[in-house]
Order: C-alpha cells, then sequence, then structure tokens
C-alpha cells in the first residue's frame, strides 16, 4: 500500500465513521454493562413497588344516540313537538355541556351514596370498598364541615348489629392532634344523628366476619363530583354528522365506573324527563287560563249575534233576503188585484146608478162572498123576470114581486158596495204599508250582512281558537306523565380491562427503557463534558492525520522494555509501529523521525526510548537526539549517565573540538541503540536548530546511523520543534489517552493543513487493555 493509498483508507474510515460507527457505540456501552445492570435492576425494582401503590385505572365507556324532538309525534300522527330551532351539532353540544354538568354528577354520586368511603382493613396500599365487596352502605342525610375531618371506625358485631367509634381533627388545639370517642353500638337502619351529620347504615351483603373494622370517611360531595367532570370524565361526539354521543370514565373500580355512568345516563333522561313534565304542566295551565278567558269571550260574541238578529229581525240574511223579495212581489200582486176589484165595484156602482134594470152584474174578480151572493141573487131574478116577461104581462103578481125583490137586491148591492170598496181601500193603503216596510228592510239588508259578518267572523275566530286550544290541552295532558326520552341507549357501561392505566406490561417497559436511558445519557453527557481524548475514534473526528499505531498502558512500572520482554503487549506495540512506518512509507527513506506532542506528559520520552529500543533490535544502528530543552528526561529513562558533552555544547562551541563521537551514549543491553543528551548550555533553540552547526550534525548522524530520533519539545508551546522540521522524514504526534485534550488536536490537523512537518502521524499513547 501506497502513503497516498493508506491516507485515503484513513479519510474514507473517518468519513463513514462520522456517519454513524455503531461497533463503536456498542463497544462503547458494553464497556459499562455493570453500569446498564445495576440501572436495570434499580429500574426494575422501583417499577415493581411503584405497581404496588399505583391503582390501575380502567376505561368505562357508554354510547347514547340523541333523538330528533320533531320525530315525537301523538297517536294521529301529528307532531307533537316542533320548537328545535338549532342545527344537529348545536344540539349535541348543547347536551354534551348537560352531560358534563357538576350539578347532574352530584345527583349521580349522591344517589350512590359516595359521600361515604369505606376502606378495607389491613390492607394496604389503601383500598376503597364498592359495591359488592362492602358489608354495609352509609346513606347520608345531612352532613355539616366537621365530618370532613371525622375518621369513622365501623366494627361489625352481629348479623343486625354493628358499633361506630369517631376519631376527628381537633379544631380547638393543634390540627396534627386526634379526639376519639369510644363505640356505640348501633342496629342496621337506625338513624344515627351526631353533630357532624345525620345518616344511617344499611346492610349490604351478609358477612359472618365478627370484630371486623372498617374505616370511613365522608366525602365533599361538591367536590367529589367536580373532580369526576374535570378530571376523568370525558363525553365526546363519535362523528360530527351523527348524533351518537360516548361516554367515557377513568375508574379504578370497573363497577363502581359503570355504576356511575349508567347512573349518569338515567339521571340525564330523568332530569329531561322532569323538565318536560314541568313544561307540560305549565302549558296545560297556560291553556286551561286561555280556555277560561276565550270562553267567555265566545259567550259575549254569541250574545251579541242573538241580540242583533232579534233587534232587525233576522233569523238568515240570505234567507230574509230573499223572503222580503218574494213577499214584495205577493204584495204587489195582492195590490193588483185589490186595485183591479176595486175598479170592478166601482163600475158595478155606477152602472146600478145609472139605472140599467135590465142587465146582468158580472161578478168576476168580486172577492166579498156576501156580495157575490148578491149579485147571483139579483142575477137570477133578472134571468126569471126576462123568463117571465115572454109570458105574462107587466102586471102580473109575480112580474111586480120579481121587481120589488130586484129593487130591495139592487138597494142592498149598492150597500155592500160601499162597504166592500171602503174595505179594499183599507186593504190597498195596509198593503202599501207593508211593502214599503219590506222595500226598506231590504234596502238595509247589506249593512245588516257587513254587520254580522263582522260579528260571526270574530264568532268564528274565537270558536277556532278554542277548538285548537281544547285540542292542545289534550295533547300536553297526554304528555304529562307520558315518559319518552330524547335519547337511545346504544350501549350500557361496559369496562376496557385491556385499556388498565397504567398498564404493568407498560409500566415494566417503560422501567426497561428508563434503565437503559439513564446509563446511555448519562455516557453521553460524560462524552459530552469530557474534554480528554479517550481513543482513536477521537482524533479520526478532528483530524484526518492518519494514527499509526497504538501504544497499550504500561503496566510493569518500567520506562523501558528489557530483554525477555519481548512477548508484553507494549513491546508487540512499538514492533508493530515500527512495520507500520516500513509499511506506510515503503516508497520512501524514512530516517529521521520527530516524537513531538501539544502538551507535557503524554509520552514523547518514553515512545522515543521503546521505539528506538524496537528499531534497534531489527540490526539497525538508531541514535535518539534529547532536544526538550525544558524537560530532558531521556538519558535518565534510558538508564544511562549523562555525559559532560551535548547537542548544546556541541552547538556552541566556537572552535570545533567536540565531535559526534563524544556525544554518543550507548544504551546498555542494546548493542545498537545510542543517545546524545541536550547538554549543559543553555540556547536558544530556534536560532541554534537553524544554525549550521545543526545541520553538520544531522548530516553527520544520517551518515553512521539507520534511524535518528529527535524526542523534542512539545509543539504547541513552543516553536523550537518548528525548527527542525527541515531534518526530519517523519513525525509522530504524541495523544495521551486521558491525558491530552481534544482541543489540541487541532495542532498536528494544522500541522497537516499548512504541512509544517513531513509525514505527520498520530501515535495513541496509554491505550487501556481492558
Amino acid at each position: 500500500m501506497t502513503e497516498k493509498e493508506y491516507f485515503d483508507s484513513q479519510m474514507s474510515s473517518k468519513e463513514n465513521g462520522e456517519n454513524f460507527d455503531l461497533k463503536a457505540l456498542l463497544t462503547k456501552y458494553l464497556k459499562s454493562w455493570k453500569f446498564f445492570l445495576i440501572s436495570l435492576i434499580v429500574f426494575l425494582a422501583l417499577a415493581v413497588a411503584a405497581l404496588q401503590f399505583v391503582r390501575t385505572s380502567y376505561d368505562v365507556t357508554s354510547k347514547i344516540l340523541l333523538k330528533n324532538e320533531t320525530t315525537t309525534i301523538d297517536a294521529s300522527g301529528n307532531n307533537l313537538v316542533n320548537n328545535n330551532p338549532f342545527s344537529n351539532s348545536e344540539k349535541v353540544n348543547n347536551e354534551i355541556e348537560v352531560l358534563t354538568s357538576v350539578h347532574l354528577m352530584r345527583s349521580v354520586l349522591d344517589s350512590l351514596s359516595l359521600q361515604a368511603k369505606v376502606i378495607a382493613p389491613d390492607v394496604f396500599p389503601e383500598t376503597e370498598l364498592y359495591g359488592s365487596e362492602l358489608p354495609f352502605k352509609i346513606v347520608v342525610d345531612t352532613l355539616f364541615p366537621l365530618a370532613y375531618k371525622t375518621t369513622l371506625k365501623i366494627k361489625i358485631e352481629g348479623a343486625d348489629s354493628f358499633s361506630i367509634t369517631e376519631e376527628f381533627e381537633d379544631a380547638l388545639t393543634d390540627s396534627s392532634s386526634s379526639s376519639s370517642y369510644g363505640y356505640n353500638t348501633y342496629n342496621y337502619g337506625y338513624k344515627i344523628e351526631k353533630p357532624y351529620g345525620i345518616f344511617h347504615v344499611v346492610k349490604n351483603v351478609e358477612t359472618t366476619s365478627k370484630d371486623v373494622e372498617f374505616v370511613a370517611e365522608f366525602r365533599d360531595i361538591d367536590e367529589l363530583a367536580h373532580d369526576y367532570v374535570k378530571k376523568v370524565l370525558n363525553i365526546y361526539v363519535v362523528n360530527k354528522d351523527a348524533s351518537v354521543i360516548n361516554i367515557e370514565l377513568k375508574e379504578s373500580n370497573p363497577e363502581k365506573g359503570e355504576d356511575i355512568i349508567n347512573g349518569l345516563v338515567e339521571m340525564y333522561g330523568y332530569k329531561a324527563f322532569v323538565e318536560k313534565n314541568a313544561v307540560a304542566l305549565e302549558n296545560v295551565k297556560f291553556i286551561d287560563n286561555r280556555l277560561n278567558t276565550l270562553s267567555t269571550e265566545l259567550s259575549e260574541v254569541e250574545m251579541n249575534v242573538a241580540q242583533f238578529k232579534t233587534e232587525n229581525e233576522l233569523a238568515n240574511v240570505e234567507l230574509d233576503a230573499n223572503s222580503f223579495s218574494e213577499q214584495e212581489i205577493d204584495y204587489d200582486r195582492k195590490l193588483a188585484d185589490s186595485e183591479i176589484e176595486l175598479k170592478v165595484l166601482s163600475s158595478i156602482e155606477r152602472n146600478l146608478k145609472r139605472g140599467d134594470n135590465e142587465s146582468t152584474i158580472n161578478s168576476l174578480n168580486v172577492s166579498s162572498s156576501n156580495l157575490t151572493y148578491l149579485i147571483d141573487s139579483y142575477n137570477k131574478l133578472q134571468i126569471d123576470r126576462k123568463s117571465l116577461q115572454r109570458t105574462v104581462p107587466e102586471n102580473n103578481p109575480r112580474m111586480v114581486d120579481i121587481r120589488d125583490q130586484l129593487s130591495q137586491l139592487k138597494r142592498n148591492i149598492l150597500g155592500s158596495l160601499s162597504t166592500s170598496k171602503q174595505s179594499l181601500r183599507s186593504t190597498i193603503g195596509s198593503i202599501k204599508n207593508r211593502s214599503d216596510q219590506f222595500a226598506e228592510k231590504k234596502q238595509r239588508i247589506p249593512a245588516m250582512q257587513q254587520q254580522l259578518l263582522e260579528i260571526s267572523r270574530e264568532q268564528g275566530i274565537k270558536e277556532n281558537l278554542f277548538l285548537y286550544l281544547l285540542q292542545k290541552r289534550e295533547e300536553a295532558a297526554l304528555m304529562v306523565g307520558a315518559k319518552q326520552d330524547n335519547f337511545t341507549v346504544i350501549d350500557k357501561a361496559i369496562t376496557d380491562y385491556e385499556s388498565g392505566s397504567p398498564s404493568k406490561k407498560l409500566f415494566v417497559l417503560i422501567a426497561l427503557l428508563m434503565a437503559l436511558a439513564l446509563p446511555i445519557a448519562i455516557i453521553h453527557l460524560r462524552d459530552i463534558l469530557n474534554t480528554k481524548v479517550k481513543g482513536k475514534n477521537d482524533i479520526e473526528k478532528r483530524t484526518s492525520v492518519p494514527v499509526i499505531g497504538e501504544i497499550a498502558h504500561n503496566t510493569s512500572g518500567k520506562n523501558l522494555i528489557e530483554k525477555g520482554e519481548e512477548v508484553s503487549a507494549l513491546a508487540q506495540g512499538f514492533r508493530m509501529m515500527r512495520m507500520n512506518l516500513d509499511f506506510i512509507l515503503s516508497k520512501k527513506k524514512v530516517q529521521t523521525v520527530l516524537v513531538t506532542s501539544a502538551i507535557k506528559g503524554e509520552g514523547k520520552t518514553f515512545f522515543s526510548s521503546n521505539m528506538g529500543v524496537a528499531l534497534a533490535s531489527s540490526n539497525s544502528k538508531v541514535v535518539i537526539l534529547e532536544l526538550d530543552k525544558h524537560n530532558p528526561e531521556l538519558i535518565a529513562t534510558l538508564g544511562e549517565t549523562k555525559k559532560e558533552y551535548g547537542v548544546t555544547n556541541y552547538l556552541n562551541q566556537p572552535f570545533n573540538t567536540i565531535t559526534v563521537n563524544d556525544l554518543l551514549i550507548p544504551v546498555k543491553d542494546n548493542e545498537n541503540l545510542f543517545a546524545i543528551g541536550l547538554g549543559s548550555e543553555q540556547v536558544d533553540g530556534l536560532e541554534s536548530f537553524n544554525s549550521k552547526k545543526m545541520e553538520t550534525l544531522m548530516a553527520q548522524l544520517r551518515q553512521e546511523f539507520d534511524y535518528i530520533l529527535i524526542d523534542s519539545a512539545p509543539i504547541g508551546k513552543l516553536a523550537d520543534t518548528l525548527a527542525l522540521s527541515k531534518y526530519t522524514d517523519c513525525c509522530l504526534y504524541m495523544v495521551r489517552a486521558k491525558h491530552s485534550k481534544l482541543e489540541d488536536l487541532s495542532i498536528i490537523e494544522d500541522v497537516r493543513i499548512n504541512k509544517k512537518f513531513k509525514n505527520p502521524m498520530v501515535v495513541m499513547n496509554d491505550i487501556s487493555t481492558k
């Protein structure tokens, strides 16, 4: 592998690591497996303990369908109620507000006798008894404020008796103190009157547990109803286009929850029934008052109609008008007949008075029977006289007698004519008067008809209104007492046991998640707060400079690898480091290696010493230069004694009397390893390392040695090390686990970017062997 390929592989590895390194993440977690185990045990223990104290709440639900009020009809098919001015959604929302009213819930809780809570004896945690679990029920009549500070202890004495003792907070002293009375025995059903309230205890189920003591506490029913409505009751519309309402209640006791919801629905229907009944009764009362008023007004109108007809002699306007017309015609006919008859009588009278004794008299159109008789008698005698004239003389006694009779009849006829004419004249006058009266009435008929129509219209209106109110009264009366719910129960209250909250499975699952989350959070928080380099990943994330190798933690306490320790992890690390150098820079002659770091204490001297040993063990001649003027520890680390002369003496000599051989310090037990100390002179590293003598020294060392290792000063603090860059073929930057700072890695990245050293690489030091 070439140098370029190695650097490219390092870059690719870095990019993949930045995306997501699952293996590294899991490794990080596995290192803290004890922490995870302890967290798991603690949280599972807490979950089990919590489940003993937390009561499971279940979802109790019911479903009802609201009816449309306009569909309520009577037996004849007519709508009894048609007064819904609101839309369907508004009506449903209104009914939901009624169902969620605190007053309605209070009525339900009161009907279920929940003002008193009975607690099971010797049960932990405290458990409220309800329904079939209760040996007795406390029915409250009246409670006073003192009741909420009073605790009852009820002991079952026998099949029909029980005893009570009270414990209550003393309001006159410290609230934490309490007082109690002795036991008082009562029979079931007995009305108990106490300063804190009036109640009686009703036997609920048969029990043989004598001397069992139950604890009872009183609750404010208003606060309890408010808590139920605001905290655990949920009423909502199933579908916005339907009138179906879902009622949901969270309750730890399923039987209690079902009773509350069923009671709520029943109470809701009862309240609606009472309200409708009250409305119906008010309607009946109102209609009765209106009927009484209308009855009086109708009687007055009928009397006005009768009086009007009486005053105007009317029975029926239409019939009377026709009758008047017929009578007028009849009077005209009678008047004509009477006038004709008068003319006939006048003609007869004129003829008789002229002395016409030979002719007969025409009795046609004569109405008087007496006159007709006289005329008929007169005409008969005339006929008899004419018959006798043909046979007997005028002086014949018979003729004389006939003439005498005729004279007498003539006088009688004239008298009767006078009387009949007088009677006819009176009749004609009477007929004319009657005819005028009927004509006048006929002219008045339209006005009377209009007046009668107005009166009749008022009468008709009141009659129709009276009949309508009678019908509505019957309908309202039918509604009184007739229970017609405005809803239908689709589903009665039922408990969903799968909805237990908190769910034990969910509770344990949450505990497991928290048991995992806490260590993970702490580990990541520790990583976030950490400012030290912990491993190779930290380096690869922050710089593109490749990591050439890792040095294990030195557990032996020795500074230098000795013979016989070649198989140790530490020795193998340095051997691997040597091979990596040859492998990575195979095409380049790497002779001079600079060892530096960011700060003191990162293992430069330790690495330089042991790396020299590793290189020398391969039959390479190696020299190590001690050029850290602030912390010269190389010679001591190698276990040797410093010479009189060192690098600084060589660089500062005026006459070139000190040679390289004078500087070399052989390392014992390592025949190919040498060291050169810093020396005793004080020098300016930046100036001295850039001098001609330094170049001469490095050139001579290159000729005599295969490898030159330079133990330099920290690059992060001093510029001396930068002056050595031109002599080196490779720069090894030391990073010590849990010692080097993360921010110092930017120095080596700056070295790479600005090419301050040739072939920069990182050595990870002091890696844990765990």
